[in-house]
């Protein structure tokens, strides 16, 4: 690292407590250097690494003389890219970080690694650290082995609070920088608040692994992790079934390192009835004694205390006893010691590695080290194994017994070796169609280009191709090279191929050899076009006694193009299949001259004759397309593939006859939403059966195009409110749109129960719109004969809507006329609304005056809120509703301010730093009305606002309280004339309309706006609006507040401007006559001056400045003689 670069680490470094406490960790600056060069040595093995990450890492230990480092490597270091280097200050013992990762890979959880590494700074030896993986999307790829290429489902919960009641989601962040989307997560947490019981809970998570982790998490005493900080664990939707799995991380505040009993004074009575007398002794304390009193852990623990027990007594047998763990802490000790002695030897006065001079100092030594693994962890896990032991009736003889004859096993992370059904292609075939089948059928009459995907001998998948199979259990290969698939039945399973480079596939012909295990055994081939379309080609009836080849034209137009191959279990009963030479002959074309044999298929297709009745255009029957379903008629879940994106709904459960029981909101215009990540539907029939409670109930559905656009279908009106009963609604869209996502909507507003079920949806399907008869392919008989003169070679499109012996073009003829555009022409004033013009009111929490802003900032309750502190208030509370159209005439003041000058510094929070190209860590995207953003290659953000909706950039941070200061921003506009507002949203979620800015720059500019809030509001989350609702392209960066910062007083000029436009309101007045108080956050008590955030030292000995005052919800607690901390009021 160069020498200056090195120097501004140093400079960096210099944090104190204080420093921590007043801005918080998240909001100090990391040193980062993305070009560091680095050479490992480890078992005598020695590599340079170039283009090494290195940055500062840590929350609270930042404070302490010794810094700890995280590394991200360009290229793989020991099957990983990042790694953190912790000096674990806090733990004189140095071995807690890495005696619990051994521990929890022992017992067969999923689990980092830990070990040590001595580290030197251009030849400066720094010191002794804790060597351990950091838990990114990286190593979620490396470990899981997921088939996506964007891990967007890791979830940290690192800041604290997280505790599965519905407000703790938002104490977890996406791991993915790009993708900081949280709607998949709150869906999760959602559905284990609904459970009713530990079955419900396993059909969405990992439940022994969670169970399995809180019984480690009791035994090893943390105070850190999800029962008492709710923090330093993951959240993982495992790929192969769709759970979700928690791992956990940071282990240095266990065995009763940080665990002071204030943490459970107020606690009460356990949830099973106990802990009256629990003492003030944690290393004595029963599960029920230390958890407290989480609501989830009622149906997981304490309703099923045998099923714990259980995993208690596995996690003792398995790794949590003396016997194990006193013989490998004394190797531990061992191989550490002269590295200890080493990291306490002072060099020039100074300890190795401690660069932070304004830090605390660490207060331990190697005697301190030797004494704390004696007496503290040592103690620690013989006491506890007794407590466990005898909480449960266990003996222990037994139990060292058992420990003695386990072998450790490690966490499978593959699985069961599947592809989660997510997978577009996971489709029932809809036809059976005549192919070719004999060792001698069509060769290629051209040449074409060879793409081998399995070479004959060679026992690999060739380079180039990925294997994104699903419905497969495991695979292998065999002593001849053979890949030996186990297919699942009623899996639709597949053995499938993609390309991983820019080759594109057109017609030709797929040849393979194959064998199936079982009699019957039918195959057929699908291809997947880069725009996620698919076709089907040919049912193959395979061989059971040995390797035969065959071989399936893909015979499509010219324009079409593919990248991926599958070959499907036909039957859907689940096989072993054998493959071998698999290659495809890219432009090759067949003959049909002089076969050998040749397998000619009859299909016999049942016509079921379905008399259909149809009232009014809007319940459409439909034939052909390819069945998407939603919810399933009997299943009790959302399909999987489906995600819920539902909104304005307080509540949903499944029925014991599988309906969804949606409660919609009043006021929110609430719907049930569904997303199909990875998918592209077009023109098609929604069918869905549907009841409301209440007469009259009419819906709105609306689909969301691939880039996120609204668009109105139809309107469903009359839902019957006594019986479940069938709709279907045609999608008709203009220019080839794709979408997504579906939502049905409250088109009322006034919230209703809608009871929903049998949802799916036919793309591709043609409406019909009168009496009819359906042909639905549903017996299928099929009789083989042998004609050695003669070849009838047939290709099909997976959307046909015959069964035929000849051949189908890929895209049928049918001429679909669409009349509905992309954007409806209906009046809204967003489109996610119904045709009725709502006004949302915004205010000022200025006592004396009203804001009124016609806005559709998020469907909301439209009313207007004073905040006051008087006794007596006496201002007006105004309400706004849509009730007919009238001309307003609005005479608007514009003031022109001089951009504030600061007076003094205040805290500064990066929203966007200048050169990120992304948004700061701790800030989340909540901008509405955009089309899309991207950040260009100047680091600008660049939002794209659609006109008529109101669209906003909005940046909310969960967690903090921002008070009055001075926000900063660069912007400018595509085009002149343009205008923003600037908003804030109070915790509460009132909009505050703070100014607006006209007549927006087209050159990046530098603006500054002053907030001043009265009534010491409190506010988490910023707004810059059109102000104008045209539409435009926003370019903004260097965006910051400056928290605390006061101005001078600008110089104002003020001009009256008045415009007619026509709006929707009738105003009502009503006097207050009750006290409104509105106090976010709590006066300090007397005697002291500042209030500390949750989480931060609030004082000892390592803290004498800080505050013992709290922040609203935490109180101050002592830990021990060096720090106390805010902790998190749970009762």
């Amino acid at each position: 690292m160069p020498t200056s670069q090195l120097n501004n680490l140093i400079r960096m470094a210099q944090i104190s407590s204080y420093d921590v406490q007043s801005k918080g960790a998240n909001n100090i600056p990391d040193f980062k250097y993305e070009e560091a060069s680095i050479v490992a040595k480890w078992n005598g093995n020695s590599k340079t690494y170039d283009k090494v990450t290195f940055k500062t890492g840590g929350m609270y230990g930042r404070s302490y003389d010794k810094v700890g480092f995280n590394l991200k490597f360009d290229k793989k270091f020991l099957n990983r890219k990042s790694f953190k280097l912790r000096p674990d200050s806090g733990d004189a013992s140095k071995i807690r970080s890495k005696l619990c990762c051994d521990i929890a890979n022992r017992i067969g959880l999923p689990s980092i690694q830990g070990t040590y590494a001595r580290l030197y700074m251009n030849n400066e030896f720094w010191g002794l650290y804790v060597f351990m993986d950091s838990i990114k999307t990286s190593w979620i790829k490396q470990t899981f082995n997921p088939s996506e290429k964007e891990v967007t489902t890791l979830f940290q919960c690192k800041t604290g609070g997280f505790n599965f009641r519905s407000n703790s989601v938002y104490a977890c962040i996406n791991a993915n920088d790009d993708y900081q989307h949280m709607s998949e997560f709150s869906s999760f947490v959602n559905a284990a608040n609904n459970a009713r019981n530990i079955s419900d809970l396993e059909k969405i998570m990992d439940v022994d692994i969670f169970l399995k982790y809180l019984a480690f998490e009791w035994l090893i005493g943390s105070s850190d992790h999800f029962m008492i900080y709710g923090h330093n664990f993951n959240w993982y939707k495992r790929e192969s079934d769709g759970k979700w799995v928690v791992i956990y991380y940071d282990y240095d505040n266990t065995f009763g390192n940080g665990a002071s009993y204030s943490l459970w004074a107020n606690k009460g009575l356990n949830q099973d009835g106990t802990g009256a007398n629990r003492g003030n002794q944690p290393i004595y304390y029963s599960f029920a004694d230390w958890e407290p009193n989480i609501p989830i852990l009622k149906k997981l623990v304490f309703d099923n205390k045998n099923r714990f027990k259980q995993i208690v007594y596995d996690v003792l047998v398995q790794g949590f006893n003396p016997n194990i763990l006193n013989p490998h802490i004394n190797e531990i000790k061992s191989f550490l010691s002269p590295y200890v002695r080493e990291d306490f030897t002072a060099k020039n006065g100074s300890l190795p590695g401690r660069i932070n001079k304004a830090g605390s100092r660490t207060s331990s030594s190697y005697s301190n080290f030797e004494y704390n693994i004696e007496n503290s962890v040592k103690n620690w896990i013989s006491k506890k194994f007794d407590v466990a032991c005898s909480n449960y009736g266990f003996s222990k003889t037994e139990i060292l017994n058992q420990s003695s004859k386990f072998t450790p096993k490690p966490y499978d992370y593959t699985g069961t070796g599947s592809k989660p059904a997510t997978t577009t292609t996971t489709e029932k075939p809809k036809t059976t169609t005549t192919s070719a089948t004999a060792a001698s059928s069509p060769k290629p009459s051209s040449a074409g280009k060879r793409y081998d995907i399995i070479k004959e001998g060679e026992s690999k998948i060739s380079a180039g191709w990925d294997n994104l199979s699903w419905g497969v259990e495991s695979f292998r290969y065999d002593g001849e090279g053979n890949m030996i698939n186990n297919v699942n039945a009623d899996s639709w399973g597949a053995v499938s191929f993609k390309r991983n480079d820019s080759t594109k596939l057109g017609y030709g012909i797929l040849y393979f050899k194959a064998k199936a295990n079982v009699a019957g055994a039918t195959l057929q081939v699908l291809v997947h076009t880069t725009n996620g379309e698919r076709f089907t080609f040919g049912n193959v009836g395979i061989s059971t006694s040995k390797m035969t080849e065959y071989n399936v034209v893909i015979d499509i137009d010219t324009n079409v193009k593919f990248d991926r191959i599958s070959i499907q279990d036909a039957t859907n009963s689940g096989l072993i299949l054998t493959l071998n030479d698999i290659y495809y002959m890219d432009g090759a074309t067949a003959t049909t001259t002089k076969p050998i044999t040749t397998t000619t298929t009859t299909t016999t297709t049942t016509i079921i004759k379905t008399t259909t009745s149809t009232p009014n255009t809007s319940m459409p029957t439909s034939t052909g397309g390819t069945r998407y379903d939603i919810i399933k008629a009997g299943d009790k879940k959302i399909t999987t593939g489906w995600e819920d994106w539902s909104w304005g709904i307080k509540s949903y459960r499944f029925d014991s006859q599988g309906n969804m029981i949606c409660n919609i909101n009043a006021n929110e215009w609430g719907a049930a939403s569904f997303r199909r990540p990875g998918v592209r539907l077009g023109n098609g029939v929604l069918y869905f059966k549907a009841m409301a409670n209440v007469s009259g109930a009419t819906l709105n559905i609306y689909i969301h195009t691939v880039n996120d656009d609204y668009v109105y279908i139809n309107k469903v009106e009359n839902i019957s409110n006594t019986k479940m009963t069938e709709y279907s609604v045609e999608f008709k869209l203009e220019n080839n749109v794709k979408f997504n996502r579906i939502s049905i909507q409250d088109s009322t507003n006034v919230g209703f129960t809608l009871t929903l079920n049998d949802v799916y949806y036919m793309d591709g399907a043609t409406a019909v719109y009168k009496t009819t008869t359906t042909i639905k392919p549903t017996t299928t008989t099929t009789t083989t004969s042998v004609k050695p003169t003669t070849t009838t070679t047939t290709t099909t499109s997976v959307k046909p809507t015959t069964t035929t012996t000849t051949t189908t073009s890929v895209k049928p003829t049918t001429t679909t006329t669409t009349t509905t555009s992309v954007k409806p022409t209906t009046t809204t004033t967003t489109s996610v609304k119904p045709t009725t013009t709502t006004t949302t009111i915004i205010t000022s929490v200025k006592p004396t005056t009203t804001t009124t802003t016609t806005t559709s900032v998020k469907p909301t309750t439209t009313t207007t809120t004073t905040i006051t502190t008087s006794v007596k208030p006496t201002t007006t509370t105004t309400t706004t509703t849509t009730v007919k159209v009238t001309t307003t005439t609005t005479i608007k003041k514009t003031t022109t301010t001089v951009g504030p000058v600061p007076t003094s510094s205040g805290t500064r929070y990066d929203i966007i730093k200048s050169g990120d190209k992304k948004l700061s860590a701790g800030w989340e995207d909540w901008s509405w009305g955009l089309s899309s953003y991207r950040f260009d290659s100047k680091s600008n953000m660049v939002c794209y606002i659609n006109e008529d909706e109101w669209g906003a950039a909005s940046f909310k941070r969960p967690n903090v309280r921002l008070g009055n200061g001075i926000l900063y921003f660069k912007a400018r506009a595509n085009v002149a004339g343009n205008s923003i507002n600037i908003y804030v949203h109070a915790i509460d979620e009132d909009y505050i309309h703070i100014k607006t800015i006209e007549n927006l720059s087209t050159e990046m500019t530098e603006y500054s706006v002053a907030i001043e809030l009265k009534n010491n509001v409190k506010f988490n989350r910023i707004s810059i609006q059109d102000a104008n609702n045209t539409g435009f392209t926003l370019y903004l960066n260097d965006v910051y507040y400056m928290d605390g910062a006061t101005t001078t007083t600008p110089k104002t000029t003020t001009t009256t401007t008045t415009t007619s436009k026509r709006t929707t309101t009738i105003t009502t007045t009503k006097k207050i006559t009750t006290t409104t108080t509105s106090v976010l956050v709590p006066t300090p008590a007397e005697g002291c001056k500042e209030v500390t955030k949750g989480y931060y030292p609030c004082g000892g000995l390592n803290y004498p400045d800080a505050s013992p005052c709290c922040e609203e919800g935490f109180k101050c607690e002592y830990v021990n003689e060096f720090y106390s901390r805010c902790a998190l009021i749970l009762y």
